[in-house]
């Protein structure tokens, strides 16, 4: 009885431990996993560079260098999340979250009473996903392949 109670103890503590040192980890990853985000320096200087009018070419290019490395982790964070899933929630998340740029300048640029913005980036991701993600996958793939079959 007493026994079975401390080895119970003992696991649920050792869960706790092995969940707490995943999560340092895993981090870690996020922070340092890849050499991109020495450009998340950036973002607090376009921040500096709009407060201060540095000039908006400047905060444009800073603003832009500094999404580099969190879209890259988004892209990873969606990929690891949709690893410890089944394929379709797997599929919506990459979903929901590839098109996560697209949701913020929405919701900016309507808030901004900017529609013919959000119409056309609407129809830029409409037509760089039919057009250019398509495309180029049936390039590579007949590339690779020769005949391709779609079922």
């Amino acid at each position: 009885g007493e026994a079975g109670k401390a080895s119970a103890g003992a696991s649920s503590g050792s869960s706790l431990a092995d969940v707490l040192l995943e999560a340092k980890n895993s981090t870690g990853h996020m922070i340092l996993g890849t050499k991109m985000n020495v450009l998340l320096v950036c973002a607090p200087l376009a921040w500096a560079s709009n407060h201060w009018s540095w000039g908006s070419g400047l905060t444009a290019v800073l603003a832009l260098l500094a999404l580099c490395p969190l879209a890259e982790r988004l892209g990873f964070t969606t990929e690891q999340l949709a690893l410890r899933t089944n394929d379709t929630l797997g599929a919506l998340l990459n979903v929901t979250f590839g098109n996560a740029t697209e949701l913020i300048l929405s919701i900016v640029a309507l808030k901004q009473a900017e529609i013919t913005l959000i119409q056309m980036s609407l129809i830029g991701s409409i037509l760089s996903n039919q057009f250019l993600v398509l495309g180029s996958a049936m390039v590579v793939g007949g590339l690779k392949h020769g005949v391709q079959l779609f079922e």
